[in-house]
């Protein structure tokens, strides 16, 4: 395996890869797959070292969804070497150790479950010495879908990567807004606009995230709690808690009782919660949506990051996370990952802590079936690659 300071442009023409053949089937490693090429001047190949697993991994292939076509490669996250930098002018250079989010989940050429792939310049962070490649494997997607869910649907703007001149604080709405709606998603649109300027989130506002111990939920509290806002995590606190207090210091509520959770919601924010994420799904997303109340003319707001129900109240706009932005708008993409990448530098993010499972591209079934039993809470799975 390549090492840092010693890359090799010469690629060869064949690697390993998992391949889904079928739905409700598994991987099927491949010995003698081709080695995806670049196909414009600001793609980049990365020799992967590690593979974060998304729950989406194994859900995609149980119940149907998010697969394009078969036989399909499949994963969304990943950590490696550039062994191939861009061709266009670059901040990314060979033997530059970096993340990727790979949400372009159409094109399998970036996918996370084979050797070699490709990235676009403005979906990859460059990794400091300090945060290990697995740990930076965990962090892409979770941190895409949480900023994307507070700088788009909310427009919470993001906080300073760190102290001192020069550092990031994007507006990601405001860089939205400024693209011309012909470069948007076509289907991602009105989610770009939902967002009424009078509504935008205030310092010192409360905000619920439902479902507290997930990856996403670890960013969101705190780019929440940065950026002035006050955050309350409904959380399994038994199981979660310790670990939330010691890393944000949020008002912590316990999950298992929705109706008693919801009354706690209105009571610490005295009737006035007027923003609120869930990472859980449809029985959840509503109970959240009916602690919501309008401030006069400003509206509430709901993010879904799973799922949003069907019953829509007055007064409260649904949101879905426009995670197309990031890899079909550049400028949104490259302000992103500017923004992790000082703050990975400067230390302002807790990461989720992370789990290795062995076996390279053939462990990565049974690291599956493990998320599927549920024996994966509160932590990242992350499968190193072996040379």
């Amino acid at each position: 395996m390549l090492l840092q300071g010693d890359v090799d442009q010469r690629l060869p023409a064949r690697q390993c890869a998992l391949v889904l053949h079928a739905l409700k089937q598994r991987f099927v490693l491949s010995q003698n797959h081709p080695v995806p090429e670049v196909k414009r001047p600001d793609e980049l190949v990365v020799e992967i070292r590690a593979i974060g697993l998304n729950p989406i991994d194994w859900k995609s292939v149980d119940f149907g969804y998010g697969i394009p076509t078969l036989p399909y490669v499949a994963g969304r996250d990943f950590a490696g070497v550039v062994v191939k930098a861009p061709a266009a002018p670059s901040h990314i250079q060979l033997g530059d150790v970096v993340l990727c989010a790979s949400t372009d989940y159409r094109d399998q050429r970036k996918a996370a479950y084979q050797q070699y792939a490709i990235a676009s310049q403005h979906t990859v962070c460059r990794l400091p010495g300090h945060v290990p490649i697995p740990q930076g494997a965990a962090l892409g997607v979770a941190y895409i879908a949480a900023s994307l869910a507070l700088g788009v649907c909310l427009g919470v703007k993001l906080p300073k990567a760190g102290s001192g001149k020069g550092v990031a604080s994007p507006d990601i709405r405001r860089i939205v807004r400024r693209q011309r709606l012909e470069d948007l998603p076509p289907d991602q649109v009105a989610e770009c606009l939902a967002m009424d300027e009078k509504d935008l989130p205030k310092s010192g506002e409360w905000m619920v995230i439902w479902g507290g111990s997930s990856t996403s939920a670890l960013f969101l509290s705190q780019l929440a709690g940065l950026a002035g806002l006050k955050v309350i995590l409904v959380v399994d606190v038994a199981k979660h808690g310790a670990r939330m207090v010691e890393s944000n210091g949020m008002l912590l509520i316990d999950s298992h009782n929705t109706d008693r959770a919801s009354q706690i919601i209105r009571g610490a924010t005295g009737g006035k919660l007027r923003l609120g994420i869930d990472t859980v799904g449809k029985p959840t997303a509503e109970a959240l949506a009916k602690c919501l109340r309008p401030d006069g003319d400003r509206k509430a707001h709901i993010v879904g990051l799973a799922a949003l129900p069907k019953e829509r109240l007055p007064g409260v706009v649904y949101h879905s996370v426009p995670v197309k932005l990031f890899h079909e708008v550049p400028e949104v993409g490259s302000s992103l990952m500017g923004w992790l990448e000082q703050a990975l530098q400067n230390d302002v993010l807790s990461l989720p802590a992370v789990e290795t499972a062995p076996g390279g591209l053939e462990g990565v079934n049974a690291a599956l079936d493990r998320m599927r039993q549920g024996q994966i809470s509160g932590k990242r799975l992350v499968v190193p690659l072996i040379s």
